[in-house]
């Protein structure tokens, strides 16, 4: 089980931000800044950083600069992810769209990618 609230400093008091608020997450240099649907905070902690403290799997990376609540995600583009939560698109990279998407059970035969239906040989069949 994961701690469900966190602190961290702003305008020299400690904050409180429950995690099930938190949208999405951008780098911002040494800062990351946290996007609720009340409005965004900036806490002084990097992305890579952010991320090792954050539960696994509850926040997915989808780019250098980004990463989103898997519970926020509405639908996936090739290049973006719009949220259910904002009327916001983050961009998603080449680099980390692979991974990502990996871990979604997706529930079509088609090439996500090229939308055309996927053509199952006899050895796939058999797994």
């Amino acid at each position: 089980m994961y701690k469900k609230a966190f602190f961290f400093r702003q305008d020299r008091q400690l904050k409180k931000i429950n995690l099930e608020e938190i949208i999405y997450l951008e780098a911002k240099k040494n800062y990351t800044k946290l996007y609720t649907a009340n409005g965004s905070y900036i806490a002084r902690i990097s992305l890579v950083e952010a991320m090792k403290l954050l539960p696994e799997g509850k926040f997915l990376r989808v780019h250098r600069s980004y990463a989103v609540a898997a519970d926020h995600i509405d639908v996936v583009k090739r290049d973006g992810i719009l949220l259910a939560s904002l009327p916001v698109e983050v961009p998603v990279s080449r680099i980390y769209y692979g991974s990502f998407t990996k871990q979604f059970t997706i529930l079509d035969s088609a090439d996500i990618d090229t939308g055309k239906k996927r053509t199952i040989n006899a050895r796939e069949r058999r797994r």
